[in-house]
This record gives structure tokens, C-alpha cells and sequence, in this order.
């Protein structure tokens, strides 16, 4: 298991494949694996990658907004905070400066675009799709960098894995297919 996560090794891995929890404590010690946080376990010279430990932790939240656009190479900038969109009245942790959290009132758009992608040191996390995730930037345009909005809205644009019906779509269920419709209208046909 070691070996194929990379150098980690969670408790919910160990529960799930029923090993026995005095293993993983004998494992730990005989391994000299560091504990980075509850439950996860690494070799010490693995190296941290931020974005798998927070999803560890907290599974039911989803890397959204600013953080997905990152994801996604849809802005080059790293994120100062992450943002993680939860269901409603999730809030595992009191507030917290590091973490931007959104929540959605409705499961079914709660769900809408989740896809796994890899973070820059390789590990599969969860995260809105593009298509998602730029509505979610739209919807919340005047709370986003201009220029972070801007660059991502062209990027988008002239990629080729680009799906404006899944766009459309989208934007349909969370009800902002106009404002969608006409800022991509725009974007589409510059140049």
C-alpha cells in the first residue's frame, strides 16, 4: 500500500482492506513513517502535497472556485487559501483563514461536475470540473481577481478540451445560463 500510494498511507486504507490497527502502529514505528495528520502517515521524505492531506481530512468538501481553476492550469497563480465548496451546514472546523468554504444548499448541484484530478505532485483529488467551475467563477465574478476571471474566461476559451454544452448546461441548473451565455458569446469570438 505504501508503495503504491507514493510513500503515504491513511487509517481509512488500513480499516478498508481489514488489517488490524496494531499493524499500522507497529508498521509506523518499524518504517519510521511521520505522521502528518490524524489518520495519515508518510515516509519521511515524502513530500507534502497540501491538497490530498485537506481532502483526507475533510472528504465531503470539493476543491472549487480559485483552487479548481489552479487544478485545472486555468490560472498560474497559486491559490493564497483554498476554497472547497461543502453541503449545506457542513463545518467540520471553525473559521478559518487558510480555507474559503461554499457551501450548496442542494445536493443535486452540490454534486454537479465533481471529477477526479491530479495535483501538481501527482495525487487524484476531488475537484469541480472546468465547466463547473467556471460558472462557479462567474456566478461570483465580482468576488474573484479580475485578472485571475479574465485570463481563466480565455483560457478556457481557445482550449480544445473545452465543453460549452456542459457549460450550458451547467449554467442551466444553477440558473445563470444568460449571464453564461453572453459573457461566452464574447469570449468565444475574440481574436
Amino acid at each position: 500500500m505504501l508503495n503504491a500510494n507514493s510513500g503515504y498511507i491513511t487509517r481509512k486504507q488500513v480499516d478498508t482492506h481489514k488489517i488490524p490497527s496494531w499493524f499500522l502502529t507497529d508498521f509506523v514505528r518499524k518504517q519510521g513513517l511521520v505522521k502528518i495528520d490524524k489518520g495519515f502517515y508518510a515516509q519521511e521524505q515524502w513530500i507534502r502535497d497540501d491538497y490530498l492531506v485537506f481532502q483526507y481530512k475533510y472528504p465531503r468538501f470539493i476543491f472549487s472556485h480559485v483552487s479548481a481553476l489552479f487544478l485545472h492550469g486555468l490560472t498560474d497563480r497559486l491559490p493564497d487559501y483554498f476554497e472547497v465548496t461543502g453541503p449545506k451546514n457542513y463545518r467540520p472546523f471553525s473559521p478559518n483563514p487558510s480555507v474559503a468554504i461554499h457551501t450548496d444548499s442542494r445536493d443535486e448541484t452540490y454534486r454537479l461536475g465533481i471529477c477526479k484530478i491530479k495535483t501538481s505532485l501527482g495525487h487524484l483529488v476531488e475537484c469541480y470540473d472546468t465547466e463547473r467551475t467556471l460558472c462557479d467563477i462567474i456566478k461570483n465574478s465580482r468576488k474573484i481577481d479580475a485578472e485571475i476571471y479574465g485570463k481563466a474566461l480565455r483560457l478556457y476559451a481557445k482550449s480544445k478540451d473545452k465543453n460549452t454544452r456542459n457549460l450550458l448546461h451547467y449554467a442551466q441548473i444553477l440558473k445563470i445560463e444568460n449571464k453564461v451565455a453572453e459573457l461566452m458569446t464574447v469570449v468565444l469570438n475574440e481574436d
